[in-house]
């Protein structure tokens, strides 16, 4: 029998990496929550995304350029196996309070910030041209698979135990490892030049010039303000009913892990199903009237799934939410690239970054106090609150509510597909 080629090797330690990550943050949140209560799992999970802003800024990109990227990734999966088993050995001596939990959060965040950049390295270290493109249109695969399917399998592997559900997480993450570091990198042609296709620098845009216009000047564009403003209401919105909202209702209507589990998979299935509709998205892309539809539908779904009586309409309306959710998303990023002239989009993009670093966290702690005082129904409302006041920013700003789609660009070949962000965070890793 012949061994796994590289691409099958790498394809397995990603799919077993990416359900370990699932298993994991299933786990995590429903232990905060079983020990400490809401507003510390918002906590939690809040200083847990911090240590993406360093992978954001580009301080760990670095990494992969001074390190082998493969190597890199096993370094990392290594260290979520040994945090997953410590977290596992604590819970089961029943010595797992919120600072343990929290640490083993920002942790596991690190880690993340670190070797994901790395991640993108591997098809090109390992395959040519043509294999990278087949290799990145598989990685979206294998995430749009797990994003769907992880949430349900983490929940019902905590239905053995949450410390028995992380020992399988740290055991796939050991597999992930061992084939991370039997990957080789493949001899070089000479085609490219070295370390061609990954690196800090690679893709990034360089510095502004001196003619480039100032955050106040940008902030003039017509329609840009109106723009950033419903930005930062779908970060405020968003994150925190997907990922701490869902998880106080499961627990307030005694669906458990393993129905917080199939609502975190309803996340993943809208923002799936928004990625895979082109026609769906190019009709809101861009549109002033697409994105105050898709924030009205949002918060509609929302302020539903607070009220929803039973996980099977919960799970139908959290998908929906989810999907109309990464419409809103797109709808306000094709205004405000299509809209500035060429020289302002560096501003744009790096307010849009900020507004989803800072933003996602804030959510968390918001949805978390209001639950805490008022039950997970008030904080669902509120969180559908924040995408109607988008709505109504942009109805009430002209140049944005009169925005038009773009032309879609030319069909390119099937060859390929670009990678997909994280769906259980639609603003660092959104849809």
């Amino acid at each position: 029998m012949s061994a796994p080629s590289p691409v099958g090797r790498w394809s397995t330690a990603t799919l077993a990496s990416l359900l370990g990550v699932q298993v994991f943050q299933v786990v995590l949140a429903w232990s905060v929550l079983t020990v400490s209560g809401p507003m510390a799992t918002a906590v939690v999970l809040a200083l847990g995304t911090l240590p993406r802003i360093a992978m954001m800024s580009g301080l760990t990109a670095g990494l992969a350029g001074r390190f082998a990227p493969q190597r890199l990734l096993a370094v990392g999966e290594l260290g979520r196996a040994a945090l997953a088993l410590a977290a596992a050995g604590a819970l089961a001596a029943g010595g797992f309070g919120f600072t343990g939990l929290l640490l083993a959060s920002l942790l596991f965040g690190l880690v993340e910030a670190m070797t994901e950049p790395a991640a993108g390295s591997v098809p090109a270290l390992i395959a040519g041209p043509a294999g990278r493109l087949r290799m990145e249109a598989l990685r979206t695969t294998l995430f749009r698979a797990t994003v769907v399917l992880g949430g349900p399998l983490a929940g019902l592997g905590a239905l053995l135990g949450l410390s028995t559900g992380l020992l399988v997480g740290a055991l796939v993450f050991l597999v992930s490892a061992a084939l991370f570091l039997s990957l080789r990198p493949r001899p070089s042609d000479g085609a490219e030049a070295p370390g061609a296709g990954h690196g800090p620098g690679t893709g990034m845009p360089g510095p502004p010039g001196a003619d480039s216009p100032k955050a106040g000047e940008v902030l003039a564009l017509p329609g840009v303000r109106a723009a950033l403003i419903c930005t930062v209401l779908i970060e405020l919105g968003c994150p925190g009913a997907f990922n701490v909202g869902t998880l106080l209702l499961a627990d307030d209507r005694g669906w458990g892990v393993v129905g917080f589990g199939v609502l975190v998979g309803a996340v993943g299935l809208g923002t799936v199903t928004a990625a895979l509709a082109p026609g769906f998205a190019r009709r809101l892309r861009g549109g002033g009237a697409g994105l105050i539809l898709a924030c009205a539908l949002t918060a509609a779904a929302m302020a539903g799934l607070a009220f929803s009586p039973n996980l099977p309409l919960a799970v139908v309306l959290t998908a929906l939410m989810a999907l109309t959710a990464a419409a809103a998303s797109a709808a306000t990023l094709g205004v405000l690239f299509s809209g500035p002239r060429p020289e302002a989009l560096g501003m744009v993009m790096g307010v849009v970054m900020a507004a989803g670093a800072l933003a996602a966290p804030l959510s968390y702690l918001l949805v978390g106090l209001v639950a805490r005082l008022a039950g997970p129904e008030a904080a669902l409302v509120g969180c559908a609150g924040a995408l109607l006041a988008a709505a109504l920013v942009a109805l009430g700003d002209r140049t944005l509510r009169t925005a038009t789609a773009p032309e879609p660009p030319a069909p390119e070949p099937p060859a390929g597909a670009s990678p997909a962000g994280d769906a259980g965070h639609l603003s660092a890793k959104g849809a």
